[in-house]
């Protein structure tokens, strides 16, 4: 069985915030909203996916959430 403890990431720290994952639950969630627009053709549906997603954006530009990646 192998040694889980000998990993490449063992001896980094964990770098991810909370901010970066509920950008990312934005992001997603707006992604979802605004397909459900496309296919019932709702306009209001859509801006409130734009909404959520504008939101995540500036919650992931703010936040600096790429810093996260390595």
């Amino acid at each position: 069985m192998a040694d889980l403890g000998n990993s490449s990431t063992a001896g980094t720290a964990n770098k991810h915030k909370t901010t970066s994952w509920i950008t990312v639950l934005l992001i997603c969630v707006a992604s979802i909203v605004l397909g459900f627009a496309f296919v019932l053709q709702s306009i209001p549906l859509a801006v409130v996916g734009g909404v959520l997603g504008l939101a995540g954006l500036v919650l992931g530009v703010t936040g600096k959430i790429m810093d996260d990646a390595h």
